[in-house]
């Protein structure tokens, strides 16, 4: 069986068309676009360049064999790796439900069986918070006081049953609000154990947190960097 990866890309909004474009031209041919907007504090926007923060998420699937070639491409023709541009992650998937549900999703694309496709060692992770509608900004200052540098947030609805309003006795409203969060995998942990000791079941956010394994990243310079070892 073939070997497919999640691609998940968060611009600055200005930019859709243009990786819209680009991405067709690639042999992309299904996409799911989302409205997002940015959470990192006016110095890291700073850093970045970044005026608007408003984002636009992209997200498709991408035959294993030609993620590199999509991300390099990323990198030299779409400049991703400039400020107040973007990231990509591409993050493995385990299966695609059927063969028209791969048909679709993979429209275009030549692949590779798995066993030719190298795996490679996810250094980042992409964490993933599900939070009651407006507190977003307690769960991003928990993650930023153990170094997380900033994160996009998408609105979202819960579609639990009527009678399922209540979780392990919490209640649960059905607006919600999505945050994802790219980090180094070495900070993953330190990360979602501040987010549930400050905004977890016992708070107004009641947060759930997961993470993804991201095998390849371009774009956001300032995660990207090393920390540099102390003197």
């Amino acid at each position: 069986m073939s070997k497919y990866n999640m691609v998940l890309m968060i611009l600055n909004r200005s930019y859709e068309k243009d990786y819209v474009t680009f991405l067709k031209q690639n042999g992309i041919a299904h996409m799911t676009e989302m409205l997002g907007h940015g959470t990192a504090s006016k110095s890291i926007l700073d850093y970045l360049g970044i005026e608007n923060n408003e984002k636009i998420i992209i997200q498709t699937v991408v035959a294993a064999g030609k993620v590199d070639a999509l991300f390099g491409g990323l990198v030299s023709r779409m400049g991703i790796n400039l400020p107040g541009t973007g990231v990509a992650m591409s993050i493995p998937m385990e299966s695609i439900g059927g063969t028209w549900s791969m048909k679709y999703l993979t429209e275009g694309q030549e692949t590779q069986e798995a066993e030719d496709v190298k795996m490679k060692e996810a250094k980042y992770s992409l964490i993933t918070v599900i939070t009651e509608k407006g507190c977003s900004d307690m769960v991003m200052d928990a993650a930023r006081e153990v170094g997380a540098r900033g994160g996009t947030v998408v609105h979202a609805k819960g579609t639990g049953r009527e009678e399922d309003a209540k979780f392990f006795g919490v209640s649960i409203s059905p607006e919600k609000e999505m945050i994802y969060i790219a980090t180094r995998k070495s900070e993953r942990a330190e990360i979602m154990r501040a987010i549930m000791e400050k905004a977890g079941p016992q708070t107004d956010a009641k947060a759930v947190v997961f993470s993804l394994p991201v095998e390849d990243i371009a774009g956001l310079t300032a995660l990207m960097e090393e920390p540099k070892s102390e003197a």
